[in-house]
C-alpha cells in the first residue's frame, strides 16, 4: 500500500522544504543549496541532514515558527512528526495494507506504507525477512518511513524466520499491530 497520488505529493512538499530549513540552520552539507530542487541527491547527505533534525525534534517547532503561513492541516502533519519512532527493524511481510515492521529492539508490530512506492516495489527480491533501520512517522492516519532506509545484507536462517512470524502472528491475534503513532 501507498499514500494516495495526492498524500505522496504533499509529503515531499512538506518534507523536503524541512530538509533545506535544517540544512541552511544547521549548514550540515554547503554545497546543498536546495534538498527540494536538487537535480540529483545523494541519499548519503540527505540522511545527515535527517539525522540532525530526528536528533532534536524541537527543530520541528522552529520551522513551523518560521513559517507561520503554513495550513493548519499541513501544521499538524509536521508536528505529527514528532512522534517519529527510529531504530532497527525486520521487514517480515507484505500486506495489501501496508508492509509489516517488527522492532528488534522491543518486537513492536508497525504496518507502515509505502510513499510513492510500495515496500514491495522499493524491495523487489530481496530475501525476506529483511533488516534495516529507518524511522517510522506519522501521515495522516497511517505510517510511513522517512524515506531514508538502510538495509543490512545480513541473511536470515529458518528458526529467526519462523520466530519472527510468530512475533507478527501473536501481534495480529492480540490486536497490537500499530497502523499509526
Amino acid at each position: 500500500m501507498t499514500l494516495s497520488r495526492e498524500d505522496g505529493q504533499l509529503y515531499y512538499k512538506l518534507w523536503l522544504p524541512m530538509l533545506d530549513f535544517v540544512n541552511r540552520k544547521y549548514r550540515i552539507n554547503r554545497k546543498l543549496k536546495s534538498v527540494a530542487t536538487a537535480k540529483e541527491l545523494d541519499p548519503a547527505d540527505v540522511k545527515k541532514i535527517a539525522n540532525k533534525l530526528w536528533s532534536d525534534v524541537t527543530i520541528i517547532d522552529a520551522y513551523l515558527i518560521e513559517n507561520p503561513d503554513l495550513p493548519d492541516d499541513h501544521r499538524e502533519i509536521i508536528r505529527s512528526w514528532k512522534r517519529r519512532i527510529q531504530g532497527k527493524f525486520m521487514m517480515e511481510r507484505h500486506l495489501k495494507k501496508g508492509t509489516i515492521f517488527i522492532s528488534l529492539e522491543d518486537e513492536e508490530v508497525y504496518q507502515v506504507s509505502g510513499i510513492i512506492s510500495s515496500w514491495e516495489e522499493m524491495f523487489l527480491g530481496a530475501p525476506m525477512p529483511l533488516m534495516l533501520e529507518a524511522t517510522f512517522m506519522p501521515f495522516r492516519d497511517v505510517i510511513i518511513s522517512d524515506g531514508l532506509v538502510m538495509p543490512y545484507n545480513i541473511l536470515v536462517g529458518g528458526g529467526m524466520k519462523r520466530m519472527f512470524k510468530d512475533v507478527y502472528m501473536t501481534a495480529k491475534k492480540s490486536g497490537r499491530i500499530h497502523q499509526s503513532l
